[in-house]
């Protein structure tokens, strides 16, 4: 057996290994703020706590990850190592730009649509897609599971999106009303 200590990025592309490219987001009640993150076959792996739009907390077994928002941009940090950060693009307010591992992913957002996804730079494929139900309360997230940042990028999508959906319709504009 070794012993020797895992890095962040290596129990994150162990979860996406057994995951296989896909999982389900589930919320108890109507206001909720926590999610179970279930397998395909509707086993809990673990669960992502939002507190408020500007933090939020991914569990799985006894690992975790803290994501926080600033000043307009984002950050994930697991076990004092930063997973990845984001950034709106430009002015926009339903495009940002998520950098990790050396990699750089667009990644558009709708609100209202309950939709985000994001892709391989400009015009590149689809390495994740998070689609939420009408009330929010349940998303489906497909991700490449061969991509070490496609599960990190999923699980701030979620939050991003669950977080500042209520925001969105509070307001009332057209935040992220763009084709996808």
């Amino acid at each position: 057996m070794n012993n020797a200590p895992r890095t962040a990025s290596s129990w994150w592309y162990d979860i996406q290994q057994n995951l296989g490219g896909s999982f389900t987001a589930r919320a108890r009640g109507l206001l909720t703020t926590k999610f179970a993150l279930l397998d395909s076959e509707g086993e809990k792996f673990g669960r992502l706590r939002l507190r408020g739009p500007s933090v939020a907390e991914f569990e799985s077994g006894n690992h975790a990850a803290t994501l926080t928002s600033t000043e307009g941009s984002y950050r994930m940090v697991a076990e004092g190592e930063e997973v990845f950060a984001a950034a709106p693009k430009g002015r926009s307010i339903d495009e940002l730009e998520i950098s990790c591992g050396g990699r750089t992913y667009e990644a558009r957002v709708s609100f209202f649509r309950n939709l985000a996804v994001a892709s391989y730079g400009r015009g590149g494929g689809r390495a994740v897609r998070v689609s939420g139900g009408l009330v929010g309360r349940s998303y489906q997230v497909l991700f490449t599971p061969d991509d070490e940042c496609a599960l990190p990028a999923a699980v701030f999508l979620l939050w991003h999106v669950a977080a500042n959906r209520r925001r969105a319709y509070r307001m009332g504009s057209p935040i992220g009303g763009g084709a996808m």
